[in-house]
């Protein structure tokens, strides 16, 4: 008698955790959605004028569109991918495959007219997570894709650190979790709205100490969480440039060893490490101390530090970037297009061997997209990065020396700009002089008070008009009912601003041209056709965090 096989039920955790990656995914994009409308209504009359809501109304569309074609093409890719391996799954355990999903019964009938889809069993038995970045890692010149998506995302990741802490935006870890669980154009994209609607610092309840004016009863939740985490850092503190050179190179480190971990035990730690040390520049400025900092007397003596760190980026990323083309162009072995769903695209046989004959090696890889659904999704997500990069630093109007100080090594000096943009001073209250007792104030043209009740006696205008004003004598005033008068000093005192408002007009953002700067956006596309999507990003992040 044949041994009968023993089916074991599946386990639902998997299908519980790609539920629950569906539902984090929504949540987190409502989340920011929310973030972004309370910075649109955090906004101070200052950066509300007429030429900023034109600017906003006219620029926000742009980013939000590229957002939702970016949401659209992850849906698609993802579906695509689920449908692929799910008749690899369904075609090994030997299932039939679902003809329809609509039957006579409703969704998912009977046998009568379509097979039963079996989710639970098949993501039980197809880590699907595991296959999606194995596929990519495995062949170089499709990995030559994937690893410019993951160093972009690590300097993108040091622009939420910078400047997303000092206009004080809210949800960073939402924006670069949307990163990881839909794709990084969308996530970006969503971010440089977010830049658009706060181009000052969000104002606290106390600005100057960060910390509530009124001591309050804290919740047990307030006080288990003020006593696992650090007190709020003061003004103007930044963290030690080696705290974030450390994150970046526990990134760099995971990224080169990658392609080498795949089809290996391995691969899913390095992989877990790739992804996990993005959130190190996030996250580590909320969890150090505040003595691993500097205090510095202004915002703009960080500069150096900043065009430092986002040099080394761009080297690094260069350096990477160019190991990956070699061995890209270098890789062009026949099966280099084979994956373990290659037998349900049936094009693979026929048309790849004239492709792979007639192509040159620069072909290979950009046309490595087609291998596969997933590796179609990062191509498309690099390609939309660098898109928005481009049109980003046209609307910033980058500038162009304080990109390539941010690029290339040793041009300029580290935080100090080429073409210096005076900033705005701090606003002082306006002194005037004290007008002298034998001499009357004269009134300027369009300026004169009008004050409640009868005008001052015309006897000295009336004289200053007959050219006998010496001879007349001004009469005594009489006291008048009501209250008394004001000082004209009193009413004439110059608006003094706050704190937080001076503040704001030197943190500020400039505002730019009314017209792109495609010069900018030229320099972005080129370093990114040149040096990769990481390096040009480290430079265009970077003239962005030194561009106050």
């Amino acid at each position: 008698m044949a041994p009968v096989p023993i089916e074991h039920p599946p386990s639902y955790i998997p299908l519980a955790l790609s539920t629950t990656h569906i539902g984090l995914a929504v949540y987190l994009t409502y989340a920011v959605a929310a973030s972004l409308y309370t910075s649109y209504k955090s906004l101070s009359p200052s950066q509300d004028t007429r030429k900023r809501l034109e600017r906003r109304v006219k620029l926000a569309p742009i980013f939000l569109g590229l957002a939702a074609a970016s949401l659209v093409f992850a849906t698609y890719s993802s579906i695509v991918y689920a449908t692929l391996s799910y008749k690899a799954w369904a075609d090994d355990g030997g299932f039939d495959l679902p003809q329809r999903f609509i039957g006579e019964k409703g969704f998912f009938p009977g046998t009568q007219n379509s097979s039963q889809l079996y989710l639970a069993r098949w993501l039980s038995d197809t880590p699907v997570y595991y296959d999606a970045l194995e596929i990519v890692a495995e062949k170089a010149r499709r990995f030559w894709w994937s690893q410019q998506v993951d160093l972009s995302t690590l300097s993108w990741s040091l622009l939420l650190a910078i400047e997303g802490r000092r206009r004080r935006i809210p949800l960073l870890t939402a924006f670069l979790a949307l990163a990881h669980l839909v794709n990084l154009s969308f996530a970006q994209n969503l971010f440089y709205l977010a830049l658009l609607l706060t181009p000052a610092p969000i104002t606290s309840g106390d600005d100057e100490l960060e910390l509530p004016v009124v001591p309050v009863p804290a919740s047990a939740w307030s006080r288990i969480k003020s006593t696992l985490t650090p007190a709020p850092k003061p003004l103007n503190w930044c963290p030690h440039p080696a705290i974030f050179l450390g994150a970046v190179l526990i990134n760099f480190a995971a990224v080169f060893v990658l392609p080498y971990a795949a089809e290996t035990p391995s691969f899913a730690v390095v992989a877990l490490i790739a992804r996990a040390s993005t959130f190190l520049p996030v996250l580590l400025p909320k969890v150090v101390p505040a003595t691993w900092g500097t205090v510095h007397p202004h915002p703009h003596n960080a500069y150096s530090s900043f065009t430092t760190l986002f040099r080394v980026l761009s080297v690094v990323s260069f350096v990477l970037h160019a190991k990956a083309s070699f061995l890209g162009l270098s890789y062009s072995t026949p099966d280099s297009h084979y994956h373990r769903h290659s037998r349900f695209l049936p094009w693979d046989v026929e048309e790849r061997s004239v492709w792979e004959q007639s192509t040159t090696a620069l072909g290979k890889v950009l046309g490595s997209t087609a291998d596969h659904p997933v590796v179609a999704a990062v191509g498309r997500d690099a390609l939309l990065c660098t898109v928005s990069l481009g049109l980003w630093a046209a609307v910033r109007a980058s500038d162009v020396g304080n990109i390539f100080m941010s690029t290339v090594p040793f041009y300029g000096k580290p935080g100090v700009p080429v073409t210096t943009h005076e900033a705005s001073p701090t606003p002082q209250p306006a002194i005037k002089s004290e007008p002298e007792a034998t001499e009357s104030p004269e009134p300027e043209l369009g300026m004169t008070l009008r004050r409640r009740g009868r005008p001052k006696s015309r006897v000295a205008s009336i004289a200053s008009s007959s050219g006998a004003s010496e001879e007349v004598s001004t009469p005594t005033p009489t006291r008048r009912r009501g209250r008394p008068r004001k000082n004209v000093a009193e009413e004439e005192k110059a608006y003094e601003p706050s704190p937080a408002e001076a503040r704001d007009v030197v943190e500020g953002d400039v505002l730019p041209p009314d017209d792109l700067d495609w010069e900018s956006a030229a320099l972005a596309w080129g370093l990114a056709a040149f040096g990769g999507l990481g390096s040009a990003s480290a430079g265009v992040f970077g003239a962005e965090c030194i561009s106050r």
